[in-house]
């Protein structure tokens, strides 16, 4: 065999597996080798969202009344006052007891009692139609009476004296004096002369400067013993 002739035979080998091999490589059809679709994804449509109108918001009932009956309307009692200072009201000039009295005039009120008058005692219209007078006085809780205090013997101060209401006094404050020198039992007289079994004390100056007497029984119209500071 020439050269080429062999030349020739080889190149038609080469031709031959170059052919083959493109048949190899390409032995699926176009048709066959399309891509795979596989399953298609779902396109469910979403479901739109509920459009529910919203519920009104219910009103209270109205309160229901009783069938007992209706709630009572009682007036309300008006607010007290504050009790009344003490000694009043305190009686005009015209209430003493025995004195006439008539519905119009004040009802009950308060004189004043006592030496240097710290105690009051009530004065009552009766159905009678004349004033009555309590027995003794009322002293007030919250006064301090030490200056009415008694002394547990004879007061030096007071020695030889039977004290008179009124009359000029020219002893110390505070010294409670009589026909005993204070001791109890012991007698003094009221303004008028008569005599009172009881006590005297140098009242403070009155208005006109004048320093007097000034006196109360034994018989519940002294502060002394039984009150603050006695």
């Amino acid at each position: 065999m020439t050269k080429a002739q062999t030349v020739k035979t080889l190149g038609a080998a080469t031709l031959v597996a170059q052919i083959f091999i493109f048949q190899a490589c390409g032995s699926n059809s176009p048709s066959n080798n399309m891509p795979g679709t596989g399953n298609t994804t779902g396109q469910g449509q979403a479901g739109t969202t509920g459009q529910g109108t919203a519920g009104t918001t219910g009103a209270g009932g109205t309160a229901g009344t009783s069938e007992g009956g209706s709630i009572g309307t009682g007036t309300a009692g008006t607010t007290g006052t504050g009790g009344s200072a003490f000694g009043d009201p305190p009686c005009p000039s015209t209430v003493a007891k025995g004195n006439a009295c008539a519905p119009t005039d004040i009802q009950f009120c308060y004189k004043t009692c006592g030496p240097e008058k710290s105690g009051i005692k009530g004065e009552t219209c009766q159905t009678s139609g004349t004033y009555s007078e309590m027995s003794g006085c009322m002293f007030n809780p919250a006064a301090d009476y030490s200056c009415y205090k008694l002394p547990a013997a004879a007061d030096p101060m007071c020695t030889g004296i039977t004290p008179k209401a009124s009359d000029p006094c020219t002893i110390d404050m505070c010294h409670a004096c009589n026909s005993l020198g204070g001791v109890a039992g012991g007698h003094y007289m009221d303004s008028g002369g008569a005599d009172k079994t009881g006590f005297c004390v140098r009242q403070a100056a009155n208005a006109s400067g004048a320093r007097v007497w000034s006196c109360g029984s034994d018989n519940g119209s002294w502060p002394c013993p039984g009150n603050t500071g006695c």
